[in-house]
Parts: structure tokens; sequence; C-alpha cells
């Protein structure tokens, strides 16, 4: 199983639920035929029927078996930074026309979650987790990098899908220092609606004036 699979598979659970789903059902149905059961020369019939009904259950937990533990949190946190750092590598140079040779500072990379409609991705994409550390892990970001050369500040943005590594909606923009009035991080009122339908209220913002 590559990567790409094992963060799908971290996101949407990996968990037996399917495979204790059909073996309680199993379960109830064989309860309540046993309770119906006339003839106790009947009880075999009926349990070969239960272990006939718990196949697909067994086969469930096999291929769960099959696929392997799920990646832990540090893991994730490491795919991500690599696969962020592959998209800001050489892309953000291409886009604008420039080389590495004409960085005068260090580069700063705004990276923020989304879990909202984003114009591009399949919905079912966007995805929530909470690891066992207690923190939100997202699918999707909103990738930002900004580059400093002699004259001016330059800036690439993105939006990418983590679990099919592919990035959209890329922009770019230049800010000439002399117009540049203010950078700060400041926190802000936003009017996202989550996928769970809650509000998100705050968030914590990069603001270039």
């Amino acid at each position: 199983m590559n990567k790409r699979e094992q963060i799908k598979k971290w996101f949407e659970g990996g968990s037996l639920t399917n495979y204790w789903v059909v073996a309680v059902v199993c379960g109830l149905v064989f309860l309540s035929m046993l309770a119906g059961i006339s003839s106790v020369q009947n009880i075999p019939f009926y349990l070969l029927f239960l272990v006939i009904l718990l196949i697909p259950s067994f086969l469930l937990y096999k291929k769960h078996q099959q696929k392997g533990k799920l990646p832990s949190e540090m893991q994730l946190d490491n795919w991500l930074d690599e696969d962020i750092q592959a998209i800001i590598k050489d892309r953000p140079f291409d886009k604008l026309g420039i080389s590495k040779d004409d960085l005068v500072a260090e580069s700063m990379l705004v990276v923020g979650p989304i879990y909202w409609y984003v114009n591009g991705f399949d919905q079912n994409d966007i995805l929530a987790k909470e690891g066992k550390d207690g923190f939100n892990r997202y699918s999707i970001w909103k990738v930002q990098l900004f580059l400093f050369t002699e004259n001016y500040l330059c800036s690439y943005k993105c939006d990418y899908n983590w679990i099919k590594n592919t990035y959209i909606n890329e922009s770019t923009n230049e800010f000439f220092y002399k117009d540049v009035v203010s950078v700060k991080t400041d926190t802000v009122s936003s009017a996202h609606t989550l996928m769970n339908g809650q509000q998100m209220v705050h968030s914590e913002a990069f603001q270039l004036n």
C-alpha cells in the first residue's frame, strides 16, 4: 500500500466498524432463529447457517489485516511536510519567473487547513480527523509562499489536495517594498461554514497591507 492509500485510509478511519456491524447483524439473525427452534435436532443446522452468515464479516476482517496498521501521527506530519516542500521547491520560481539566486532573505511559508468547499476539488476529498495526540489533521490545505528579492516581495499560492497529491487554483503576486504598509498576523472572523455545518468563528490570518 503506497503513501497516498495510507493517508486516505487514516482519514477514513481504517477501523473494524464494518466487520462488527456485519457480525452483530448475523448474531441477531441467529438469535431470532434460535428462539423459534422447535426441535433440538435442528440446532446443528442453525449453527451451520450462522457460520455461513459470518463468512462476509470474516472476509472483511482478513481484508483489514492485509491492509496493515494505520500510519502514526508523526509519520503523517512528516509526509505532509515532505509533500509541501516538494511543491514549493521549484513551482513558485517557475510561476514567478525568478531564480533562487534572486532571493536576498529566507522565504516564508504560510500553510493553513481548508475544511469547506473548494472549486475544483471533489467534496469527498475534504476530510478532517482528530489524531490520538488530540490535534486535527486535514486533507486540503492552502499553501502560500513569500519570497524576498532585492526590489520586491513575491507570493505564490495554491490549494493542495493531500490525498491525491494535486494542487490547483495557483496564483502569484508581486509587491514593491515601498508599497507595503504592514505585515502582520491576526485573529479574524470568518464566514466559512465547516463540513459539519458549524461556523468557523475565528481563524489565524496572515495580513499583508
